[in-house]
């Protein structure tokens, strides 16, 4: 396809400034039919354009092709200045623009398959609202997309710096702050929430995640700064909401070893063992055997 798009654009731009001269006897053209098939390939397989996933095709296979190109343009116009002594520069000027173009277009044209594809399976996945759209928010969101088992539809973005409300990022809306978290959800249908903002402080994210919690729909988060730096984990790896995350603070390490010292074998008095606290409590205690277990309340129909 590449050798045929690269005759295609030279012979055109040939044919488009000189309509009725003889393209298939003209001694320049045949030379830099040859030069720009060679020099195109050589280019092509140095940057890489036939070992790169084009389904994935973004701005960098996009700047490959324009140096592979551009380079082939310029060694075609070096070999006709050696052959004539003389360069054609509005042939090969069309010649560079419908080359970048149609070898652009023809790798680009898997990615808008893929995106045409991936847009039919989004009717079963799950809309999903992203805060927090930095960095970690716009790789969630690229993975996402890129993934259509994921089972998710990224809706809307909320975060909470103005400059970037309004804006989009990958096709989605960054809708507004954080401020109205269960109005968003309901006008959007959302069914997942995922927290990207690994930088915020245990206080802050509590409250953001009671809030999300209390919309009722699933949340995620993805893991904390200090993880990600030791790469321990990756952004994408995300997580549902436990009950510590909620508690803004570090979760407490019970020395089991000590408590069990104090407790096997013993006879224990615990207080208000008829209420809620006093009765687990008793189902605690009871897991380290103790010799013999004393429960005591004030409430008389309690009594056994």
């Amino acid at each position: 396809m590449d050798s045929t798009i690269v005759l295609f654009s030279l012979y055109i731009g040939y044919f488009m400034l000189a309509p009725n001269s003889n393209l298939l006897t003209n001694k320049v053209l045949l030379v830099s039919a040859v030069t720009i098939q060679v020099a195109h390939h050589l280019f092509a397989w140095h940057y890489g354009l036939y070992r790169k996933a084009w389904t994935y095709a973004s701005i960098g296979e996009l700047k490959s092709i324009f140096k592979a190109v551009t380079l082939t343009i310029i060694v075609v116009a070096l070999v006709q200045l050696a052959v004539v002594q003389d360069i054609y520069f509005r042939a090969l000027t069309i010649a560079w623009m419908l080359h970048i173009l149609l070898i652009g277009g023809s790798r680009l044209s898997w990615r808008i398959m893929r995106d045409s594809f991936l847009q039919n399976k989004d009717d079963k996945a799950k809309r999903t609202m992203i805060i927090g759209a930095g960095q970690a928010g716009s790789m969630i969101v690229r993975q996402i997309l890129q993934n259509p088992d994921c089972g998710m539809k990224p809706i809307l973005f909320l975060d909470d710096d103005k400059k970037r409300q309004g804006l989009e990022m990958y096709g989605v809306k960054i809708a507004g702050g954080t401020e109205n978290i269960p109005a968003f959800v309901e006008d959007n249908d959302i069914e997942k929430i995922i927290i990207t903002i690994p930088s915020m402080g245990r206080q802050q994210m509590a409250e953001l995640l009671k809030v999300c919690v209390d919309t009722g729909v699933r949340t995620q988060t993805i893991p904390k700064i200090e993880d990600l730096m030791t790469g321990k984990v990756s952004v994408t790896d995300m997580q549902d909401v436990k009950i510590e995350d909620l508690l803004g603070r570090d979760e407490v390490q019970l020395d089991m070893e000590a408590i069990a010292n104090k407790l096997t074998g013993k006879t224990i008095l615990i207080t208000g063992a008829g209420g809620s606290i006093g009765s687990e409590i008793c189902r605690q205690v009871n897991r380290f055997t103790p010799k013999k277990l004393v429960l005591l309340d004030n409430v008389k129909k309690l009594y056994l």
